[in-house]
């Protein structure tokens, strides 16, 4: 199994598959859901409502082991697309637009992780 598909080997920054849960801080209940993949420079999420594009978000990002480490960054809605689950399934792009260069470190560290993993597996 991959972790990346060839398009992805285009990006500026690889990222990770691995999906694990994501919180948005606005203070009401919670649109995002679960992530779909991750990058040192942006987030692809599942949402359970449309977010209109521009929108800025408040997010924590769990990353699961070996990092196990809590990231709270900023970030604005790039793309939002209906997701073939059906009615109340989105997936939305966010690029971080604040987020410490010591939480950069640990989601490169999480996604550089998961892609040496993959790359063993194969």
């Amino acid at each position: 199994m991959t972790l990346h598909s060839r398009s992805d080997d285009r990006r500026r920054f690889p990222r990770s598959r691995r999906g694990f849960a994501a919180i948005e801080d606005r203070g009401e209940a919670a649109t995002l859901n679960h992530v779909d993949n991750i990058s040192a420079n942006g987030v692809l999420c599942h949402t359970s409502e449309p977010i209109p594009l521009m929108t800025k978000i408040r997010m924590a990002l769990d990353l699961p082991s070996p990092v196990g480490k809590r990231v709270e960054c900023e970030g604005i809605v790039v793309r939002c697309d209906p997701h073939d689950q059906g009615e109340n399934h989105y997936r939305v792009a966010i690029l971080y637009t604040k987020v410490s260069e010591e939480d950069r470190h640990a989601i490169e560290k999480f996604v550089q992780h998961d892609l040496a993993h993959a790359n063993a597996a194969e």
